[in-house]
């Protein structure tokens, strides 16, 4: 495993250390861009920003890379307002079981509510993603090499939300 950390204060300090992640996320996808890997992470530090305590500009931010043998982990973590990951999962998962919305785009859905969108791009862009209990961090997971590495790219509700795991107490649910 290999791994590579970095730690910034404010959004506006990303930039030059975006272009060293996708760098190497590039080099873990075996010289093909993942775009929808690198928009998942983009707004995954854009909320850890922006739900900071410190606010988007003094937002501490630390994110951690685990390049292993047949996947990548990207982490992010920031203290930010309490989230209740676990009723927002519980939210997500009984719109999945509505007949209504399994099926459907998300972005058909999030067109017709109130609802965000950066979730979304996260679970369309990676394997799985897993939310700390109280939101103060999230991993994005995509595979790089090895079985089930060409998933096909979906945007369906039903298909997605199963993507969503919470780590609780250390336990991944």
């Amino acid at each position: 495993m290999q791994l590579d950390q970095f730690k910034f204060t404010g959004l506006q300090n990303f930039g030059p250390i975006q272009e060293k992640i996708f760098k190497i996320i590039y080099i873990a996808f075996q010289g093909q861009t993942n775009y929808e890997f690198q928009q998942a992470i983009e707004e995954a530090v854009q909320n850890a920003a922006r739900y900071s305590v410190d606010g988007p500009y003094n937002a501490n931010i630390t994110i951690i890379i685990r390049r292993m043998a047949f996947d990548i982990a990207v982490s992010v973590y920031s203290e930010t307002n309490a989230f209740d990951a676990l009723a927002y999962r519980d939210r997500l998962q009984k719109l999945m079981l509505n007949p209504k919305y399994y099926d459907m785009d998300w972005g058909d859905y999030v067109a017709d509510s109130t609802a965000s969108s950066g979730f979304w791009y996260m679970l369309t862009g990676c394997n799985y993603i897993y939310l700390d209990a109280d939101g103060q961090s999230i991993t994005l997971v995509a595979r790089t090499e090895g079985v089930n590495l060409n998933i096909e790219p979906t945007t369906k509700i039903g298909q997605l939300v199963p993507r969503f795991l919470i780590k609780k107490e250390g336990v991944i649910q």
